[in-house]
């Protein structure tokens, strides 16, 4: 006689309406361009591949700085490909017009190659846009890599800026006339050789404040200087890296106006990588100054006063994943580092220590960072936002846009988007937040070097997690039922290889990101499990298995639920072991009482099952089902059944014992004819006003 553990009536529930929970939905997709240049071949190198045909990396658009959004327009910087082309190029998309497309200026600049070879990219080169609000200026900085005017007199520095009132012209305004011609100076007389990596960051007031590298990879200073609308700045020194050896450094970084305050977050790489082999540390500083300059009161992020320019690095220096993660001798921290601040205050820090992800965070008002590594902690290389109380990251699993979002203060990363099962790929992506849409500007994984770009839309809000009362039966897939093998499961080699939580021959293993701590993993081709679990409400459900499926396109599980066999059910690639996601069959029937459900896996070690879920098709109301309502007769019956009841604007769904809905729609007449089916039982659900009842039909 099978057992069944009494923990199994505990999984069914009705969701209530106490969970909040970040939510980000896709409002909109358009195509920008189908042209963007993209490096596609080999990297360079003189000795060992001189016909290569890009150096450091393939990426230039989108890269950088390259999006901005103001004013109801979005703006994106890139080059036109193929190879022989390279001009840069501005589009913008009028974004309170739904019927606006994207219009789109060519500029005679073509970027100039690695080391002015126009046969090899450098993806250096990229190009920082940022708009004025002030006088409604557009700012473009691109195509440098510590150049010297003596080498390239026309393109050591290049900087294109809009006349006064051009951002928001209409499209059929928008065009090169509206630029000035391109110069090699923010401010006439300033020194602008050498530099690296512009970014150009807004303030409230509409100001505009750039950061620039001078020097190189290991020994670069970090100047600044603000546009007030008129004019710019005199440059000045942020981050003394060129200070005497053997500490000798360059930040790897990034600023932010986020909630009124200018902050800035970075790692250091040393002159003499003789500490680690790649970067150090977290370091951290902030002013509240607007615009900021080496005169304002600058913090560290305890508060105190800290001076202008940073020399040794360690008076800011936050953190040290490297010493609390590393693995290796020389443990290596990537130069991936992204972080944001809530308006609470709350700080979060993600980077990459000895390919592993890690995350360091606290609230305001906490005195030390929490800090762990691994799990769902998104990728460094992902673009992180505050919204709320959240935290969210936008990253590419499988080459898809995923959003990932944790509460401030916390390491609870959950899903909140996947495009897994999208067809479309991308090679990589920017993104901007905008009060409360995220902007993702990506470039599709195509082939050659003119590949098309995207702009996705996200709408984010805040809400319950389900509060419109859907049922929702949660089965844990570690607690299939008990019983033994080839009762409760079949498993093929013995013993449980995790150890924990059950004794027997399946396999389970602790998995911190699993909704309950714990995973059935090892689970081989033709193994099955097995649950038994008790209905309160009959009716149609969707089923969604739970399951981290990291390495194949292919994997398929059995389901069989009640006796009826859904074959090859696609198991969802999550691209991560740490990552779950929904693989689903809809429209699948639940008695009232006791149901079973077994799942077989056919492709050995290919997916790792977290949990089993049912959620009601139609949401419901536990106080109020209307079932006192309506009567319905003769039944059984011939087939023709009398529906009498007072409820307004009911549906109706006719399923059939194996969970195929054979009618469906709003019931106009108060009959319903079953005659053309076979003799059996059938199921009748019906539903108005977010209530539902289910009720038997016999036809004899």
């Amino acid at each position: 006689m099978k057992l069944i553990y009494t923990i199994l009536l505990s999984f069914i529930f009705v969701v209530t309406a106490s969970a909040q929970q970040l939510m980000a939905t896709l409002e909109e997709e358009s195509i920008i361009a189908d042209n963007a240049l993209f490096f596609d071949g080999t990297q360079y190198d003189p000795v060992t591949n001189p016909s290569g045909n890009y150096r450091f990396g393939r990426r230039i658009s989108p890269h950088g700085d390259c999006i901005d959004v103001v004013g109801g327009f979005v703006f994106v910087t890139w080059y036109k490909g193929g190879f022989e082309n390279r001009q840069l190029m501005l589009s913008r998309k009028n974004l309170n017009d739904s019927n606006a497309d994207w219009v789109t200026i060519e500029f005679p600049h073509r970027h100039i190659g690695f080391q002015g070879n126009p046969d090899v990219g450098d993806s250096h080169n990229t190009a920082a846009i940022g708009i004025s609000t002030i006088d409604e200026t557009i700012h473009i900085l691109y195509d440098m890599h510590a150049y010297s005017s003596a080498a390239y007199p026309d393109d050591f520095f290049n900087y294109s800026v809009s006349i006064p009132n051009a951002a928001f012209v209409p499209d059929a305004e928008f065009n090169l006339s509206l630029f000035n011609p391109k110069r090699n100076y923010l401010k006439q007389g300033g020194n602008y050789e050498r530099i690296t990596y512009p970014i150009i960051n807004r303030a409230a007031d509409g100001s505009l404040v750039v950061r620039y590298r001078i020097g190189g990879a290991g020994n670069g200073d970090i100047f600044m200087a603000s546009y007030n609308g008129n004019t710019w700045s005199n440059s000045w020194l942020y981050s003394d890296g060129t200070i005497p050896l053997p500490n000798r450094y360059s930040l790897y970084g990034t600023e932010l106006f986020l909630h009124e305050t200018f902050y800035s977050c970075f790692s250091i790489r040393y002159a003499q990588n003789n500490n680690y082999a790649f970067n150090n540390g977290f370091y951290f500083a902030y002013t509240d100054a607007v615009p900021p300059s080496p005169s304002s009161q600058w913090f560290d992020i305890n508060g105190n006063n800290i001076s202008i320019p940073i020399q040794n690095p360690d008076v800011v220096k936050v953190a040290e994943p490297a010493d609390d993660y590393g693995t290796a001798a020389a443990p290596r921290m990537t130069s991936d580092l992204d972080f944001t601040v809530t308006e609470s205050g709350a700080i979060h820090m993600v980077t990459r220590v000895d390919n592993s992800n890690v995350h360091y965070y606290k609230l305001a008002e906490d005195a030390d960072f929490s800090s762990n590594a691994g799990g769902a902690i998104p990728h460094p290389a992902g673009d992180m936002f505050s919204f709320n109380n959240y935290i969210f990251v936008v990253e590419l699993l499988g080459n898809k846009p995923v959003i990932k979002a944790t509460p401030e203060g916390e390491n609870n990363w959950e899903v909140i988007y996947s495009a897994i099962t999208e067809p479309t790929t991308f090679k990589h992506f920017n993104a901007v937040l905008a009060e409360d849409k995220l902007y993702v500007y990506l470039m599709e994984n195509t082939s050659g070097d003119a590949c098309p770009l995207h702009l996705q839309v996200f709408n984010l809000s805040e809400g319950m997690i389900d509060d419109q009362h859907f049922i929702t039966i949660e089965i844990e897939a570690e607690d299939y039922d008990e019983g033994g093998q080839d009762v409760a499961y079949h498993d093929t080699s013995p013993g449980n290889s995790g150890g924990v939580y059950r004794m027997d021959d399946v396999d389970i293993e602790t998995k911190p990101t699993a909704s309950n701590g714990y995973v059935v993993t090892h689970f081989k081709g033709n193994e099955w499990l097995q649950y038994t679990f008790q209905v309160d409400s009959a009716g149609v459900y969707t089923f969604n298995l739970m399951a981290a499926n990291p390495n194949q396109d292919e994997s398929t599980v059995d389901v069989e639920i009640n006796g009826v066999l859904y074959e090859n059910l696609l198991v969802t690639r999550t691209f991560d072991w740490d990552v779950f996601l929904p693989s689903s069959i809809p429209d699948i029937m639940l008695n009232e009482g006791e149901n079973v459900v077994r799942i077989t896996q056919r492709k050995s070690l290919s997916s790792t099952p977290d949990k089993l879920e049912f959620v009601s098709n139609i949401p419901v109301n536990t106080s109020e089902i209307f079932s006192q309502e309506t009567t319905i007769f003769p039944n059984p019956s011939s087939g023709i059944f009398t529906i009498q009841t007072t409820a307004q604007n009911l549906k109706y769904a006719v399923i059939s014992l194996e969970g195929k809905i054979l009618q469906q729609g709003l019931l106009t007449q108060n009959e319903i004819n079953l005659s053309n089916y076979p003799k059996g039982l059938y199921f009748l659900q019906l539903s108005s006003d977010n209530r539902t009842a289910v009720k038997k039909l016999v036809v004899e």
